[in-house]
């Protein structure tokens, strides 16, 4: 997409609607009404997931398993696409009968680690811009496609209470001795709770990917009371002309990411880990496109 475009696009852009189309749910022959596929909800088509499990289906340790897009999307053998208990389709209200559906994602504190460097699980897309490569877009030369999503709180661990719902994550970059390395996170988008009550959606852009320049600028997006009452919160961001578009407003990009490829991450990312299997971050997702 071009870039002037690209904005236009998120400046125009309002409250967005849930995803529709494919097979609008039936019955799993109990009579009990079946949501939609997870694929009918959102787009799966370029990007992978994380989940907070081994390929043995075993918590903890290392490394944890990633679904490629084709293993991701409906399949003679699997028509629905993997479902699990950390990626699946719920009806909303949280009954058997026909409603608005959506996504739900899953991952305990418990959960297996995607390499011996990360910290804490997920469950979480990482969106590729060719199907089945990993490669990043120049933070200079822009993102090319915004993400969309919006999704809604249900669960947060117990510790922080903090869920990274949504990155820009660096490629590779080189250190001081001139190996290449992996860059760290440009952008993490995070629920959290706030020092004076309730929540908030909140932006930390990385002032710079070398460390040369400490800390983070932030920005908070949106507030709200509780979990129980919590709003389906929009999130809408781009990268151009040395900026982070997000949800209308920007945010500038410190020089030293100018070269630095880069990719979009969604989901479920902890912040913390435990020992309680019923402990975690849980959320529900009905809109994730990338135009």
């Amino acid at each position: 997409m071009h870039r002037r475009h690209l904005l236009l696009s998120l400046a125009s852009a309002t409250c967005l609607p849930a995803c529709g189309g494919g097979d609008q749910g039936g019955s799993d022959g109990s009579g009990t009404a079946v949501p939609p596929a997870p694929a009918d909800l959102l787009d799966l088509t370029h990007v992978t997931l994380t989940l907070p499990v081994k390929v043995d289906g075993t918590t903890g340790g290392t490394p944890a398993r990633v679904l490629k897009t084709t293993e991701l999307l409906p399949s003679s053998r699997a028509p629905r696409g993997p479902e699990s208990d950390w990626f699946r389709s719920v009806w909303i209200d949280g009954t058997g009968a026909r409603g608005e559906a959506a996504v739900m994602l899953w991952c305990p504190v418990t959960g297996a680690l995607s390499s011996a460097t990360s910290d804490s699980p997920r469950t979480e897309f990482r969106h590729q811009r060719q199907t089945g490569v990993n490669d990043g877009w120049t933070i200079g030369a822009g993102s090319p496609v915004a993400m969309q999503l919006e999704m809604r709180p249900r669960q947060m661990p117990p510790q922080r209470g903090t869920v990274i719902v949504a990155q820009i994550h660096g490629w590779r970059m080189q250190d001081v001795s001139g190996a290449t390395v992996n860059a760290p996170p440009l952008l993490l988008v995070q629920i959290e709770p706030r020092s004076a009550g309730g929540w908030q959606l909140r932006a930390k852009i990385r002032r710079s990917a070398d460390g040369s320049i400490a800390g983070h600028d932030s920005l908070v997006l949106q507030t709200f009371a509780s979990l129980d009452e919590a709003p389906w919160l929009v999130l809408q961001m781009a990268v151009a002309d040395m900026q982070v578009h997000i949800n209308g407003q920007t945010m500038p990009i410190g020089a030293s990411w100018r070269d630095i490829g880069a990719y979009y991450k969604a989901g479920v990312y902890l912040d913390e880990i435990g020992s309680d299997p019923a402990q975690g971050g849980r959320l529900l997702m009905r809109r994730m496109v990338f135009r």
